[in-house]
C-alpha cells in the first residue's frame, strides 16, 4: 500500500515524463497479488475469499489506478498548458513573426515552436504507456476474476471495485 511518504515521491511529473520508476511500481503490485493469486487463494478458505478480495486485491487495484490516472491528468494538464499557451497567437492560435522581435532573437520563433513540439511530444508519450497500463489492468483484473470465480465462488468481482471506487 502506498504511503503518503511513497506516493508523494513516486507521483511527480518528472516520473510520469519517465515513466520507468511508476511503471516498475505497477509491475510490482501486480506480481505481488494478481500473479500471485492462486497460491494465495490456496491458503484460505473460501470463506475468507471476499474478506480476502476487499483487503488485499481491492487496495492494490485502487493504488494502480491512481498512479494511472495521476500521470493521465498531468498529460492532460500539460496538453492544456501548450495548447493555452498557443492560443496566445493570433485567431488561429498560432504565433507569427510579429509576435517575437526576430532582431534581437532570430531564433525565437523557431525555439518556440520546437518548445510546443516538445511538449506535444511528451503528451503523447505519456498518454500512449498510460493507454497500455490501462489495457494491461484490464486483463490482469479480467483473469484475476476468473481465478477468484473458479476458487472461491462466481461473484462480480470487478464491479465490486468499481462500486469501492465511489466511495
Amino acid at each position: 500500500m502506498l504511503t503518503n511518504q511513497t506516493e508523494a515521491s513516486l507521483l511527480s511529473p518528472d516520473n510520469c515524463k519517465s515513466s520507468t520508476r511508476i511503471r516498475a511500481f505497477l509491475r510490482l503490485s501486480r506480481l505481488a497479488t494478481d500473479d500471485t493469486i492462486r497460491q494465495h487463494l490456496n491458503e484460505i478458505q473460501p470463506s475468507a475469499c471476499n474478506e480476502y478480495f476487499q483487503t488485499v486485491i481491492v487496495p492494490a487495484w485502487k493504488e494502480r489506478s491512481h498512479a494511472i490516472e495521476y500521470c493521465s491528468d498531468y498529460a492532460l494538464f500539460l496538453r492544456q498548458t501548450s495548447d493555452s499557451s498557443k492560443l496566445e497567437g493570433d485567431n488561429n492560435g498560432h504565433r507569427t513573426e510579429s509576435d517575437f522581435d526576430l532582431r534581437t532573437d532570430p531564433y525565437a520563433l523557431k525555439n518556440y515552436n520546437e518548445q510546443l513540439q516538445s511538449q506535444y511530444s511528451q503528451c503523447d508519450q505519456i498518454d500512449n504507456w498510460v493507454l497500455n497500463e490501462r489495457n494491461i489492468e484490464t486483463i490482469i483484473r479480467g483473469l484475476t476474476e476468473e481465478i477468484l470465480n473458479q476458487k472461491c465462488y462466481y461473484g462480480h468481482w470487478i464491479e465490486e471495485f468499481k462500486k469501492s471506487l465511489q466511495q
